[in-house]
């Protein structure tokens, strides 16, 4: 459930950003977070920009390629767990086979 409410979290914050329409550098927000980890996570991912003064505005296109990458790790390690109980399976029936 920690991963849920990992991404529950992060969309929040994105969510607030769009719902701002602080989309561009002109449009910069000051924005407190509730979930400081995940904020300063988006802001080193450069999917939150800092302009410098404590306004903050999203990157669209670094949400994109941020959304991308985890999506790529998330499909790694489903695709490890299912060889890994694919193995399991297999040991297992050759272990009754015997």
């Amino acid at each position: 459930m920690w991963g849920l409410d990992l991404g529950r979290s992060r969309r929040r914050i994105v969510n607030d950003f769009v719902a701002a329409k602080a989309t561009t550098a002109a449009r910069a927000i000051a924005y407190g977070a509730a979930d400081r980890r995940n904020f300063r996570r988006l802001c080193g991912y450069g999917v939150i920009v800092d302009d410098g003064a404590g306004r903050y505005h999203l990157d669209a296109h670094k949400l994109g390629l941020f959304r991308g990458a985890v999506r790529r790790r998330i499909a790694a390690i489903v695709a490890t767990l299912g060889v890994v109980a694919s193995a399991g399976v297999a040991a297992t029936v050759l272990a009754l086979a015997e």
